[in-house]
């Protein structure tokens, strides 16, 4: 059975630096993952060392470049029943259709979901590496894909054959949970785990022991 991993999780929480060191070392040795933020930059960048200088429009080609080539490579993969690694948001329910489809076409599918303390830190992470030249992303946005990736796992969670969930507040990272099947295989207890946790993840904290 050839497996679906991907990397999701509030904006600043790792999931291009980090997320893959939590990949199985036979997927990372055989798939690039595909991170649609970074070939939307290096796309732009192209654009506009070709010469085109209408910010909007190279927006809007960047765009619809990444979704063509998204697009392509999922196809290609279901096709030759290939592995396939991605990283995104699921900010309502339109985004689960990728790996609803996936798990149609007898894949097993695994999520590893980033998070960090607060929106404010996400907000704050998402500067920082703005600064140093990364993928700006405007507060709302972030605010969204805080609260909206995390609402839409707990709707969700169900689907999947495994789900990792990781705290990359602190420099050392924290593994929370992990789920088989919709079923809790290790967690932290509930009165070890963190606010942002328990607050948006309510249906996965009901399955968790005191």
């Amino acid at each position: 059975m050839p497996d679906l991993y991907i990397i999701t999780g509030s904006n600043g929480a790792g999931k291009s630096t980090i997320g893959p060191e939590y990949l199985p070392s036979e997927i990372k040795e055989k798939c690039i993952v595909f991170d649609g933020d970074k070939r939307f930059m290096q796309h732009k960048k192209q654009l506009w060392d070709q010469g085109l200088r209408a910010h909007k429009e190279i927006r809007n080609i960047a765009i619809e470049f990444v979704r063509q080539q998204f697009e392509y490579l999922v196809d290609d993969a279901i096709k030759s029943r290939s592995d396939f690694v991605y990283e995104g948001h699921f900010t309502n329910e339109n985004t689960w259709s990728i790996p609803v489809r996936f798990k149609n076409e007898g894949y097993s599918i695994h999520l590893i979901f980033l998070g960090v303390a607060s929106k404010e830190l996400s907000e704050q992470r998402v500067i920082d590496r703005a600064k140093e030249g990364g993928h700006y992303v405007d507060s709302k946005t972030v605010e969204s894909n805080f609260f909206g990736n995390l609402h839409q796992l707990d709707r969700h969670f169900g689907i999947f054959h495994t789900i990792q969930i990781i705290d990359t507040s602190e420099t050392k990272h924290e593994g929370l949970c992990f789920l088989e099947n919709g079923r809790i295989g290790t967690s932290l207890l509930k009165g070890e785990l963190p606010t942002w946790f328990k607050d948006n993840l309510t249906g996965i904290t009901r399955l968790i022991i005191e």
